[in-house]
């Protein structure tokens, strides 16, 4: 279907917020420039427009997410970028789909799922709940935290079981490890992830995606769940070993995961019509909340309110732009 004049100007701006190498970091843009020109249209809103088609009221929607971090240090330490994204995203998915969001992650960062659901505004509670929370006449805002085998053994059957459970409509891997080929995690310095520690997720997703649920994988590095839309390009920049293998429906280049992900609840914000929802979840609060469950800048190692290096205020000022583009792409342009 041909995209509206109106849509594609949208998307463009949101790409430009949320996509462009602000960090500095030097893979983002070539990676970006591929996938745009698979797509023929800008990533953000090719993904909102598959999702706000797929997902109505009651339906399901799994967000995997939670790195992995200083794995060679200890267990149960991820980032802030991740989970912050995908609390948000969960968040506007719900108010404006009427979806019940539930956060998938490893069983040891539970405590900063929690927190970041918790303060995205979404109540927390446990599967059946959630899951009965759009059935009947009164609905409320539930989410629940899901766990995955981390045996890739297990996996099949696990992914079947949870599948048969909750029969998805879309599955979004927010800055989630990516396994390659051969079945191994690499961090973005091509450091070998522990595989112990990342649940299984490109089998679910792989999964999913034969049963006709949508995918979608955000990821700022090339090593992320999803990028193997993208391998030959990733293989090419001399990151062969941390090239995922696993592909998705559509897939999000962003400067910093998080950032897409607050980009790509912007715009389903825009397609639904709901233009005071970017504003809604607090993106500094949902940090702040994250950090105090003991995620980190994963730039720094700090257990410090940024994402991926960048302030509290540069994340303010993110929001208060992404909000702005919808409410004024909404409205159109008016001149007094």
């Amino acid at each position: 279907m041909e995209i509206p004049a109106e849509q594609l100007a949208f998307g463009d701006v949101i790409d430009g917020l949320v996509c462009h190498d602000f960090t500095a970091r030097g893979v983002v843009a070539p990676l970006y420039d591929v996938q745009r020109e698979r797509v023929g249209a800008p990533l953000i809103l090719h993904a909102a427009r598959l999702l706000t088609e797929r997902i109505g009221r009651g339906d399901r929607v799994v967000l995997a997410t939670g790195w992995p971090s200083r794995s060679w240090l200890m267990q149960g330490l991820t980032e802030t970028d991740g989970p912050v994204g995908a609390a948000y995203l969960a968040r506007v998915l719900e108010q404006a789909t009427g979806c019940v969001p539930l956060l998938l992650m490893d069983r040891r960062l539970h405590a900063v799922g929690a927190a970041v659901l918790r303060r995205a505004g979404l109540i927390l509670a446990d599967l059946p709940t959630a899951l009965r929370s759009k059935e009947g006449r009164h609905t409320a805002a539930v989410s629940a935290l899901l766990d995955f085998t981390t045996d890739w053994e297990a996996a099949d059957e696990e992914a079947e079981s949870l599948l048969e459970t909750l029969q998805p409509a879309a599955l979004i891997a927010v800055e989630f490890p990516g396994a390659s080929r051969a079945r191994e995690f690499h961090n973005t310095t091509g450091r070998l992830v522990p595989s112990e520690l990342v649940p299984k997720v490109d089998t679910l997703f792989t999964r999913a995606r034969e049963r006709g649920a949508l995918t979608v994988g955000i990821g700022d590095g090339g090593n992320e769940l999803g990028m193997g839309n993208i391998r030959c390009a990733i293989e090419r920049m001399a990151q062969a070993p941390a090239a995922p293998a696993t592909e998705v429906d559509a897939l999000i280049v962003a400067c910093i995961s998080n950032w897409g992900a607050f980009g790509l609840g912007a715009t389903i914000a825009y397609l639904c019509q709901q233009p005071d929802l970017p504003r809604t979840p607090d993106i500094c609060a949902i940090t702040a909340a994250a950090t105090e469950q003991g995620a980190i800048d994963g730039l720094s190692a700090y257990v410090d309110p940024r994402n991926d290096g960048t302030s509290q205020a540069t994340n303010a000022a993110l929001q208060e732009l992404l909000a702005a583009t919808v409410r004024m792409h909404h409205a159109g342009w008016i001149k007094g």
